[in-house]
């Protein structure tokens, strides 16, 4: 028995390991591109255009909460608006990308879920643009009290847009990040590696699959969390065939990291960040249904 737990927690580490280099790189070229697409995102041709939904859905697709981190800060300030920002969380898969290279078989599930994810996320932002129609009049400066730009934080607390980054700025965040993407997706793996180990792969399988049509009402839920971990055992859970590819979607359309927290410190309607949160649980679970079905 001890020998066996023993294979299985080998098993999870190296599962895990084959993901680390991917994981990497990918992080790396985030890093190396992150301050110039942010500040393409916040042009005035971007923002404030009849399209910026199909912008905003484009850069949502950029793995990392970063991105929908600096929409919440620009919704905000009335700069863009609730299409744009409803348009980013929709799109925004946070971790999910990475995983999904990392694993070459799931190539034309993440074409599969980024496409789908993008047409519903533009889809979404115009339709709402359309319906809220007013002209975008920002209510902060953008400028702080002491006249340099306010500084908004990303994942692990590092800030975006500090201006040209050292060598080791676009090595050490990167490299810390994955370490501890790493870290949830070796401690996912350990657990349903044991999981399976003492109650069956079949038996664990059809436990999620029990929840039939309600699936991605449950995952959406675990969407919600936010926190990067959210968007790893989703992903991990549709890897190893736990979940439906509807279920995957709706979990990672509402998971737009710690983009809500954030949402509900900065914008002080209180009401109108709890519809925004609703809003966008309800139309990520919608659309996994809607996949669910064909």
């Amino acid at each position: 028995m001890f020998i066996e737990i023993l294979e299985v927690l080998l098993e999870a580490v190296l599962d895990s390991l084959k993901m680390l280099p991917v994981i990497v790189l990918c992080y790396i070229l985030i890093e190396l591109l992150e301050d110039k697409v942010l500040k393409k995102y916040k042009s005035s041709k971007l923002l404030n255009g009849k399209f910026a939904p199909v912008f905003s859905a484009g850069f949502g697709l950029i793995p990392q909460c970063g991105f929908s981190v600096v929409a919440t800060d620009l919704y905000s300030k009335r700069i863009i608006t609730i299409g744009s920002l409803m348009a980013i969380y929709l799109a925004t898969s946070d971790e999910a990308l990475p995983i999904l290279l990392s694993n070459p078989d799931r190539y034309v599930d993440m074409i599969l879920i980024l496409s789908i994810k993008f047409i519903y996320a533009v889809l979404i932002g115009i339709t709402l643009d359309a319906i809220f129609r007013r002209r975008i009049t920002p209510i902060f400066k953008e400028n702080g009290a002491n006249g340099h730009q306010e500084s908004v934080c990303g994942c692990c607390q590092h800030h975006l847009e500090d201006g040209k980054k050292t060598v080791k700025e676009i090595l050490i965040h990167p490299l810390i990040h994955s370490l501890k993407i790493f870290s949830f997706i070796l401690i996912i793996n350990i657990i349903f590696g044991l999981l399976i180990f003492y109650v069956g792969e079949d038996n664990v399988k059809n436990f999620m699959l029990s929840f039939g049509f309600f699936q991605p009402f449950l995952v959406g839920l675990v969407g919600m969390i936010p926190n990067c971990s959210a968007s790893v055992l989703i992903t991990e859970l549709f890897i190893i065939g736990n979940i439906s590819l509807g279920s995957c979607i709706a979990g990672l359309s509402v998971n737009a990291g710690i983009a809500l927290i954030l949402l509900f410190r900065l914008n002080k309607k209180l009401k109108e960040n709890i519809l925004i949160a609703i809003s966008l649980y309800v139309l990520g679970v919608l659309l996994g249904i809607i996949v669910n079905f064909f």
